[in-house]
């Protein structure tokens, strides 16, 4: 059995942050992007459509829920690409048991193959791609030329999954490798291509060149997330992108097993992004507390009071977004808070949201240092410092 074969046996705890996003964020890509318009939901690396242990919907079935939801009034389109075939015999017929009613294509194969054809139907549709590689299966021209490439409007929007794990140790291996002679082996050249072909070039050496050992995992992972900070302005270079970036930990005291990023040229669609990432960390609060006394007791309690939790939570992290916010208006009088959705959220990204702005703006104006009430979309609107 392979690794990936293994993560489609049970959903991860790392992985619920990643589908509390994807029940959430289309549903507003589509709403937003497309009037008028055909909206594309991309899934790239579908996988099985359902985690096997536990039945539970995997990103095919949440799109295909997503889609659903806006059918009333988006019309959308489904385009799923899977390349192992017993995953994507599974997909299919997952899909025809639980994946409801909208319009869906299915393809066999690696997402590069078919990405002719899922641009050529999103020719004038908005498009929003979920891209999730198991490791590192996907070109950097594939998501800068095919993707972030298109046209600027309609909109497009990808969703990658950047494996923080392997980079640190494909990067490791080969630099442990380069260590003990000057040509490397046979497998390790073949790791180093791979590696080249996902980053786009062999800039990521210099970076490994700090890590002295097999066992230096630690530094290999703080590498690998200066390396994914690299590509992510590698792929934005020159294009009118930014990234929200988010790095997901199984457990708040491990490090990062991959990042999260949305490359979105749209301020507002940063800032719901923002909104999902934060209501999706309550899902991956409740996913650690369940897995905790599940591990504690046998007769512990699996019930997570999920309002509680929000309304305990709520003033301490409202409190880091209003100094935040006050800082943000010491460099900038006035601020556009949607168009600084990383130092609104710095610190507090993941788990704070809309709700939590609100309350600070609020508290802000409550005490005569803001013009805005915080009333409406007030994200948008200029805010200034009295």
């Amino acid at each position: 059995m392979s690794a990936n074969d293994d993560f489609f046996r049970s959903r991860k705890a790392a992985a619920v942050l990643k589908h509390g996003i994807l029940k959430r964020y289309p549903v507003v890509f589509a709403s937003k992007t497309g009037q008028g318009k055909r909206v594309v939901f991309l899934d790239g690396y579908a996988g099985r459509g359902e985690y096997e242990e536990e039945g539970e919907e995997g990103s095919p079935l949440l799109l295909s829920r997503c889609a659903d939801t806006v059918r009333g009034f988006r019309s959308v389109l489904l385009f799923f690409v899977e390349k192992n075939p017993s995953h994507f015999a599974n997909l299919q017929r997952v899909l025809e048991e639980r994946g409801g009613s909208t319009r869906r294509i299915l393809r066999q194969g690696d997402v590069a193959d078919h990405l002719p054809e899922v641009l050529s139907v999103a020719r004038q549709a908005s498009l929003f791609a979920f891209l999730d590689p198991f490791g590192l299966a996907l070109d950097f021209g594939l998501v800068r030329s095919g993707l972030l490439g298109r046209p600027s409007s309609p909109p497009t929007e990808v969703l990658l999954h950047f494996s923080v794990s392997a980079i640190a140790r494909m990067g490791r291996a080969v630099q442990v490798a380069r260590s003990r002679g000057s040509r490397l082996p046979p497998a390790e050249q073949k790791t180093a291509d791979h590696l080249t072909r996902f980053l786009g070039d062999d800039w990521w050496q210099d970076h490994f060149a700090r890590v002295n050992g097999d066992g230096d995992e630690e530094t290999a992972t703080e590498v690998a997330l200066k390396v994914g900070a690299e590509y992510e302005k590698r792929l934005t270079a020159g294009t009118s992108y930014s990234a929200i970036t988010m790095p997901v930990r199984p457990r708040p005291e491990l490090s990062p097993k991959y990042v999260l990023m949305l490359f979105t040229r749209h301020t507002e669609g940063a800032w719901h992004f923002a909104d999902a990432l934060g209501q999706a960390g309550v899902d991956l609060e409740e996913a650690r507390y369940k897995s905790q006394m599940s591990q504690d007791t046998l007769f512990g309690s699996l019930s997570f009071d999920r309002p509680a939790y929000v309304s305990s939570a709520l003033p301490r992290v409202a409190q880091v977004v209003e100094q935040n916010i006050v800082q943000l208006l010491s460099e900038s009088n006035p601020v556009q808070l949607a168009e600084r959705v990383p130092e609104v959220y710095r610190g507090v990204l993941g788990q704070a949201w809309t709700r939590h702005a609100r309350h600070a703006v609020k508290s802000l104006h409550r005490r005569g240092l803001i013009d805005h009430t915080g009333v409406g979309n007030f994200w948008k609107d200029p805010i200034r410092q009295l």
